[in-house]
Parts: C-alpha cells; structure tokens; sequence
C-alpha cells in the first residue's frame, strides 16, 4: 500500500511557484490496529497476550520516564523527559505554576531508515479547503436534513464553515431548487468554524439548497460548500 499525498502552496518561502507535500493520512491505529497486523504478519502470540504486552511496554516507559531515563524502543521510537518554561535566572528553582515536565520523543533509526528506503508514494488531487457542511438543524420543525421553517432558528454543523459577513459574496445562502434564485441570510448570530446559527429568511414553498461561501486566503477565491440534502419549505 502507498503513502498517498498532494502538494499545497508553500506559503514558508516568497516564491509563488515553490509547493510542497502534505500527506494523507490513511486512519489511525491504536493498539488493536497494532495488535492485528502482528497477527497478519505471522505472530504465534495470541491478540490478547499482545495487547497485554503493550500495555506493560506502555507502563514500563512511564516508568522509566519519571526516573529520567532516554528511552529507546528498538530503533522505533526515542522518548526523553524534559522541563518547560521559563527559569529566571541560575538559581532559579523548578516551580509548578511556572514550569512543567514534558515528553519529548523522536523516531527511531530503524524504523526512520526503513520507512525512507521502502516507502512508494502517490499523488492526489489537491484538494482546496471549502465550508463542509454535515447538517442543517431546523428548530421550528425539529428536523434535521430535512424540513426548513422560515422565521425560525437554523442551524448549520460541519467543518470550515466561518465566513467574513464584511464581505458581500460570504454567508449562507438558500438556493431555489427549480428557479436557482438565491437567498441570503442576514442575520446570523452565530459564525464559527464549527457550527453557524441564524434566522431563516423569508422563503417560498419549495425545495432549497443550502450553501455556505467563505474566502480562505486575501487573494483566492471564494468557495462554496453545499449540504448533501436538498431542503423543502412546505406550504
């Protein structure tokens, strides 16, 4: 399987053509996810004995950790323990509401040159960042992805969905399903990242897209995230 990544502007250098590559991670995985693919690689150890000697691997770094030990797992990992913030001065002391003990870790030489001389990778798609809208929740009907109530309180959960209300082109907008007319909404009184929370407009009967626009950067464009569900004012 390969590493999967797409390139993105380098906004670190002044050089508009200069790009670089962001990864995309595949998932996660915890130590189940670790466990099974010891199984799959031939393991005789039974998943639960495993799982049994992570959670020891895990308790007996902890352990070494707060006794000041570098700790190096078989070329996988390094991890050290290390004191945060600022000491005035030599004979300063270690104060808990000044200071704090951390963990620092790096990767491993083995598995740092493994990874490097192994790995295959394949470029994607760029994808730029626009609003991702999951759901629209109407208080007046208490549907969710479904029912729209104007005059009622709408509201929008998803990702990346704050918008510049300064901005003419920005904000939410109800699309006539049949007709493509547009609604604004202009009184929003809630405008995060995460969720926007606003008065219906006025709206005719009628099936309606839901879109959110917001511009990511000074200089690019405006982009637009529409709900996968259509809505219906109904009569």
């Amino acid at each position: 399987m390969s590493i999967n990544y797409a390139l993105y502007e380098n906004h670190l250098t002044t050089d508009p053509a200069d790009f670089a590559a962001l990864v995309e991670i595949t998932a996660s995985a915890d130590s189940e996810a670790i466990a099974d693919r010891m199984i799959e690689q031939g393991s005789t150890v039974t998943k639960p004995d495993i799982l049994a000697v992570i959670e020891d691997l895990v308790e007996a770094t902890e352990s070494l950790l707060l006794e000041g030990y570098r700790v190096n797992m078989a070329g996988l990992f390094e991890m050290f323990p290390r004191i945060k913030g600022i000491f005035n001065g030599a004979a300063d002391t270690f104060d808990p509401s000044r200071h704090h003990v951390d963990v620092g870790a790096n990767p491993g030489s083995r598995v740092r040159d493994d990874v490097r001389a192994n790995a295959s990778v394949v470029k994607q798609e760029t994808i730029l960042p626009a609003p991702h809208l999951l759901e629209y929740v109407d208080l007046g009907s208490g549907e969710t992805n479904d029912e729209v109530t104007p005059g009622s309180i709408g509201t929008i959960n998803g990702h990346r969905l704050k918008f510049d209300d300064t901005q003419a082109d920005e904000g939410i907008y109800f699309i006539h399903a049949g007709t493509a007319a547009e609604t604004k909404v202009t009184d929003v009184q809630k405008n995060k990242p995460g969720q926007l929370v606003f008065l219906v407009p006025t709206l005719a009967s009628a099936p309606y897209y839901l879109e959110v626009r917001a511009q990511f950067s000074k200089a690019g464009p405006v982009r637009a995230g529409r709900l996968d569900a259509q809505l219906t004012v109904f009569p």
